[in-house]
């Protein structure tokens, strides 16, 4: 894996990550604050962004990602916002977005290796 691939591996997992910190607060939360709920709806639309900047190639090779749903998901939010099904954003925030992190669990563990040995080597570097 390269340096890029996984940084950008860890933009996702940091956009799951929140996601199930917006889950812990619960759906009540969801429903009863506004900021809440825009900011489950903004890591939908960042979690693409994320996965976007993965490339075509990354994300054909990652069935497990249902690229085509999250995009759509995305789009809906981002341009059609006033359609957006908020039982629909919550599971996607509650329930898929954790199962996504699990599938990817092994690859962002690589792309944090992968980081660390590369701070590893300039880290030496600095010091001649």
């Amino acid at each position: 894996m390269d340096i890029r691939t996984a940084e950008r591996l860890l933009y996702v997992d940091a956009s799951l990550a929140e996601m199930g910190q917006l889950a812990a607060r619960g759906r009540a939360a969801y429903d009863s604050d506004i900021a809440v709920a825009r900011a489950c709806q903004y890591n939908v639309i960042r979690l693409a962004a994320d996965l976007e900047r993965l490339g075509d190639s990354w994300l054909e090779s990652h069935p497990e990602v249902p690229w085509r749903l999250i995009r759509g998901m995305r789009n809906r939010v981002a341009h059609n916002y006033w359609t957006v099904d908020d039982d629909i954003v919550w599971s996607v925030v509650a329930e898929h977005a954790p199962e996504l992190r699990e599938a990817l669990s092994d690859e962002i563990d690589t792309a944090r290796s992968v980081l660390d040995a590369d701070d590893s080597v300039a880290g030496s570097s600095d010091n001649s």
